[in-house]
């Protein structure tokens, strides 16, 4: 797999009934950005605007944790919130579908992650 990009995961867990985000770099995955609109009989939604292809299938990416396109250094804090990361960083992305591919050759094997 074809594999150029890095990226960071900031990774949501309750502790003491407070969100906290523990951050990740990962190497080596295709990022890929587009715009795209799902219509529905109510009207229309916007669908996930990126893909992100992760050439394993080891990490436990969930919905609801946030991904940036590079290698980004600031940590979620009560000085730094998840508006803030959104705001300095545009391209900055909720995980909406984690779908792990974990048949067929091993050198195909990935985790597809959906973002909005």
């Amino acid at each position: 797999m074809y594999a150029p990009h890095d990226m960071t995961w900031y990774e949501g867990a309750m502790v003491n009934s407070a969100m906290t985000y523990t951050r990740h770099v990962i190497c080596g995955v295709m990022w890929q950005e587009r715009k795209a609109a799902n219509v529905i009989r109510s009207g229309s939604i916007q669908a996930d605007r990126v893909s992100v292809y992760v050439p394993d299938t080891e990490h436990a990416f969930q919905v609801g944790d946030y991904l940036v396109p590079g290698i980004v250094r600031d940590k979620i804090d009560s000085a730094f919130k998840i508006a803030d990361l959104l705001k300095k960083y545009p391209h900055a992305v909720k995980i909406t579908s984690v779908d792990v591919k974990n048949y067929g050759y091993a050198g195909m094997q990935h985790i597809q992650l959906g973002g909005a």
